[in-house]
């Protein structure tokens, strides 16, 4: 069966009228029913084992969606396992391309616990289906980015993957640096499966680590190029089942030789990593003048979505306590 996934990544986010989404609440204040309360499951992000650049892992339910233990069970794991394996795939015909890490594949790097297994945190939101129903993109404002951030999950050298273990209205979107989500199900039809999921979670952590830069050459709305029809390009902002190839010529976002313009290979949250690395916290967060770890001379790395555009740590009504600190980029 042919279908168009459209990802509409962290463009949600931008629109001017984003709190006049009819189930917009700025109240984010996470459900604890005394049923969720089961052996192995984590409501906190647990100790960290490294200081490195993580991807942590928040499995979430609405108010009333039934618990399929997905955190605790093993089957988030399984997900994470069959996406790992395509995406270290992916990365490595990419880097054949380039001539990067000796045209090895690259890998994400996951938050773990000191056992070994992922730590996963467990966030039931305060929103009900027939609140999410009332968002014309299903999302209530990203209640999803706005609980997890609002919520102590906010560490400035992690990003957030968000795995809604429930129906959610579209496809997989973005809500800019930290937070991208992966449901499910879509649309009641299509549940994810094993040959789709490490798409998603490569095309969504890229919008979560700033891309696609406005610098890229084919930029569109926030993508890589308007269709894949023409393109072939996984980051395209119209996916169906076309190629879903990384950057394929090597000139937009992956591999290129553009200096000026952030390269997503170079990213801290993938490993190995490169010997050249900036850190998507810093580029889309803060201004040039207070980074530290990025040493690149990103001189068009600009955003006409306006400063901040890409930081989801910016928005008004997500409250970090070290938000004034570290000066990010401030917007409404």
């Amino acid at each position: 069966m042919k279908k168009v996934i459209l990802t509409f990544s962290f463009l949600t986010i931008l629109i001017s009228n984003v709190y006049a989404d009819k189930c917009y609440d700025s109240d984010t204040t996470p459900v604890i029913l005394d049923s969720d309360k089961k052996p192995g499951r984590f409501f906190e992000d647990q100790p960290d084992v490294n200081d490195d650049f993580q991807i942590h892992i928040v499995y979430t339910l609405l108010k009333d969606s039934k618990d399929k233990e997905g955190d605790i069970n093993g089957k988030l794991e399984k997900w994470i396992e069959t996406a790992d394996k395509w995406i270290l795939k992916t990365t490595a015909k990419a880097n054949k391309e380039s001539n990067f890490n000796n045209g090895e594949g690259q890998k994400l790097k996951w938050d773990r616990r000191k056992d070994g297994k992922l730590d996963i945190t467990f966030l039931r939101l305060n929103r009900t289906k027939k609140d999410m129903k009332k968002s014309k993109w299903g999302s209530c404002g990203n209640v999803f980015g706005r609980s997890i951030a609002n919520n102590g999950m906010n560490n400035p050298k992690k990003i957030y993957f968000n795995f809604g273990d429930y129906t959610h209205k579209d496809w997989p979107f973005s809500g800019g640096f930290p937070i991208f989500s992966v449901f499910s199900k879509h649309q009641k039809k299509w549940p994810l499966n094993n040959k789709e999921v490490g798409y998603f979670i490569l095309h969504e952590v890229l919008h979560a680590m700033g891309g696609i830069f406005t610098c890229s050459p084919n930029f569109f709305e926030g993508h890589n190029t308007k269709n894949n029809k023409s393109s072939g390009d996984m980051m395209s902002r119209h996916v169906g089942e076309g190629g879903r190839k990384l950057d394929p010529k090597n000139d937009d976002y992956w591999g290129h030789k553009n200096k000026t313009c952030p390269d997503m290979q170079d990213s801290v949250y993938f490993t190995p990593t490169s010997d050249t690395p900036f850190d998507p916290f810093e580029v889309t967060c803060l201004p040039k003048d207070k980074w530290k770890f990025t040493k690149h001379d990103y001189q068009n790395i600009e955003d006409r979505r306006g400063k901040g555009g890409q930081c989801f740590y910016a928005r008004g009504d997500v409250n970090v306590p070290w938000k004034n600190e570290l000066g990010i980029f401030e917007r409404n």
